[in-house]
């Protein structure tokens, strides 16, 4: 098996290049081969700093999703790597390019020292799974950019350039050239100053105005007032305690809100969607840089099977004598972008509409994937998501009803078909019940 992490000493300069490539996933191989490294670090007399690379196209983009899912993570985890580092008795230098992102990003806060190739992009995009930096970046960022750029940092989900992080204190210097001689030169530069580490807990300039802090995590708050989303508002609290708590205190609140993060159904539900995107077909959907984009003709036709099993299903409500405004008050409440009749204001929460009309998606996708039109039930989620506009937050109507629990929703189901065979439950619904992995044992 192949070592992900390469280790040599350069006069005195230890340089650790991770090795995972294409993307340096920090799996729990690649964080074994780290740790074992800057143990040697530690102890070895010879070596007088270090310097953190990578090869392959980009610096780490992030930790193994599939370790959430498996519980397969081992030891050591992802912050007690961060810790390992930062706690280094030698300076240690980071040196990025291409992208570090989550993980690789709280990797590089906990590194001493902070270099970067030109265009590297930063960012901790945790939320846009449901989720919070896990590994010590919700109390390292504001320690070294200040509240109110380290939650807008956190809550958008938006990376920033190196150049900017210079600019804000997040870098300490854009590398031209080659990076990593670049940042051997830096290293002995440091030791030919007489810098030593610089741990990242111990920097609290940019807390020093407390009211300013407070000021921003209070703004940052009230912003989030009406946000549906949960792990937002838990970045939040995680930034504010970084102010209030020490240090060690603040990672424990952030592991907490980090696991309650990772348990709660809307980060199931966008992990699910994430996962979705990348198994499905590309000759139902194609992706098109940040965006996905249902094709023609497999996938176009799938969605608007999708779409008329919505519409069937919004105007049998409607002839119930229940209004329009009502139908798409409904789904817009719970997360679409607009209703089935076009309106696109007006929230009203109704359970039992926004039910009856994932049933008919629910059912229709059975049978897409019964027909062959569709390879898996996941395939369905990730097309009603970027076609018909279903709430990502929600997972997708086959994750909707597995996350209601998949019997109770196939006996409101059989209660539906009898009003209309619209709602006949699918083969697969009761297929997917004979697995506690649901829908996910069906591919």
């Amino acid at each position: 098996m192949a070592r992900l992490v390469r280790f040599r000493v350069l006069d005195g300069i230890a340089v650790v290049t991770m090795e995972a490539e294409p993307v340096n996933a920090l799996s729990s191989r690649l964080r074994a081969g780290l740790w074992e490294v800057f143990d040697r670090i530690a102890t070895n007399d010879d070596i007088k700093a270090a310097v953190l690379t990578a090869s392959g196209r980009m610096f780490s983009a992030g930790a193994d999703i599939n370790e959430f899912e498996s519980g397969t993570g081992g030891q050591p985890s992802l912050p007690q790597l961060c810790d390992r580092i930062e706690n280094c008795p030698k300076p240690v230098v980071a040196a990025a390019h291409g992208q570090a992102l989550g993980g690789g990003a709280e990797v590089m806060l906990s590194a001493h020292y902070r270099l970067a190739a030109p265009g590297t992009r930063i960012g901790l995009p945790e939320v846009a799974l449901g989720l919070i930096p896990g590994a010590g970046g919700t109390q390292r960022l504001p320690r070294l950019i200040g509240a109110e750029r380290a939650l807008q940092l956190m809550v958008s989900t938006n990376a920033i350039e190196a150049e900017v992080g210079q600019r804000i204190g997040l870098i300490d210097g854009i590398v031209q050239g080659d990076l990593a001689s670049g940042a051997v030169n830096f290293a002995q530069r440091l030791l030919a100053q007489g810098q030593g580490p610089r741990p990242t807990r111990s920097q609290r300039s940019r807390m020093a105005d407390g009211r300013a802090y407070a000021k921003a995590v209070a703004t940052a708050r009230t912003a989030l007032a009406e946000n549906p989303l949960h792990a937002p508002q838990r970045v939040v609290d995680c930034v504010e305690a970084a102010a209030l708590l020490p240090f060690e205190a603040g990672l424990a609140f952030e592991a907490d809100a980090f696991e309650r993060c990772l348990a709660h159904p809307q980060s199931v539900a966008l992990r699910h969607v994430f996962r979705a995107e990348r198994r499905i077909d590309n000759a139902l959907i194609e992706r098109d840089g940040a965006a996905f984009r249902p094709v023609e003709p497999m996938g176009k036709a799938a969605v608007q099977r999708l779409r008329n099993a919505m519409r069937a299903a919004a105007e049998w409500i409607v002839a119930q004598d229940i209004s329009e405004e009502a139908v798409d008050g409904a789904m817009l409440a719970y997360g679409f972008r607009k209703g089935p009749f076009g309106k696109k204001e007006g929230e009203r929460p109704n359970a039992e509409i926004v039910r009856r009309i994932v049933a008919a998606l629910v059912a229709e996708g059975g049978v897409c994937v019964e027909q062959g039109a569709v390879q898996r039930p996941s395939d369905i989620d990730a097309l009603a998501v970027h076609g018909i506009g279903f709430p990502r937050r929600q997972g997708g109507p086959m994750r909707a009803a597995q996350t209601e629990g998949l019997i109770g929703f196939r006996n409101a189901m059989r209660g539906y078909a009898d009003d209309d065979p619209m709602w006949a439950v699918p083969e697969v619904l009761d297929e997917a019940i004979k697995d506690a992995r649901g829908f996910d044992a069906l591919g």
